[in-house]
């Protein structure tokens, strides 16, 4: 291993908000490039291996990194360095439910993978035929859609700038659960592909660069989760107090 190698290393051992820039950076942009490419070049592709609502590549991944997350979040719950912290306790726990939630909702809680009859009484109050809760009420649905996005802004976008600028910022009490700036790039893809789709919108017959934005940027929300809680637990576990 060269030098820069171990110290890249050494950072990584030391620095609980570090992490290799494939997983924060490398692998946000090669999937947006990727979906980007394929839905505007490869759609009969892009329809069958990526874009399929019940087993395309992209829906398989919302399932599996909020249970990834909630995995972490799980862990972090069962460290002995959040013991009688029963404010970092509910953050957590709060973290944990969200992303049980979201995965099971976006798996229809099994339906699409194991293709069960929807019963004719929750066919009649779902707007898509399926075993969820977010196709029954704006509620369980935008709302905490809108929540997610309003905390992927200001924790993934504003928190990381202002510590930039104000680095005394991580003193704080409860500063160990902001968001670290390895998160930014994630947020920022996320803010960004909507972004692209009201461009599309505004120019008229322009093509939009994503199929379904609205799923694309679900991923980059829980890709974001998935390195802020990592991180979490990373400072917890290499934390003295």
């Amino acid at each position: 291993m060269t030098r820069q190698g171990e110290e890249v290393r050494a950072a990584s051992d030391t620095d609980p908000d570090h992490l290799s820039a494939w997983w924060w950076l490398v692998l946000p942009l090669a999937v947006a490039l990727a979906l980007s490419l394929t839905h505007l070049w490869a759609r009969p592709f892009y329809r069958v291996w990526i874009g399929s609502e019940s087993r395309g590549l992209l829906e398989l991944s919302h399932v599996i990194l909020p249970l990834a997350a909630c995995v972490v979040a799980v862990r972090i719950l069962l460290l002995k360095q959040v013991r009688g912290r029963p404010l970092l306790t509910l953050w957590v726990a709060v973290a944990a439910t969200a992303c049980f939630y979201i995965a099971g909702e976006e798996a229809s809680w099994g339906q699409h993978y194991f293709n069960w009859a929807t019963p004719e009484a929750w066919m009649a109050i779902s707007d898509q035929g399926e075993t969820n809760l977010h196709n029954t009420s704006s509620w369980l649905d935008q709302k905490p859609r809108l929540l997610l996005e309003l905390g992927v802004i200001v924790g993934g976008i504003v928190v990381p700038l202002a510590v930039l600028w104000r680095p005394a910022i991580r003193r704080a009490p409860l500063a160990v659960i902001l968001p670290p700036l390895l998160c930014l790039p994630s947020a920022l893809l996320a803010e960004g592909v909507r972004m692209s789709e009201r461009l599309a919108s505004s120019l008229g017959d322009k093509p939009y660069l994503f199929h379904r934005p609205s799923e694309v940027q679900e991923f980059y929300f829980y890709l974001f989760t998935l390195l802020y809680l990592i991180v979490l637990r990373r400072r917890l576990t290499t934390s003295r107090s």
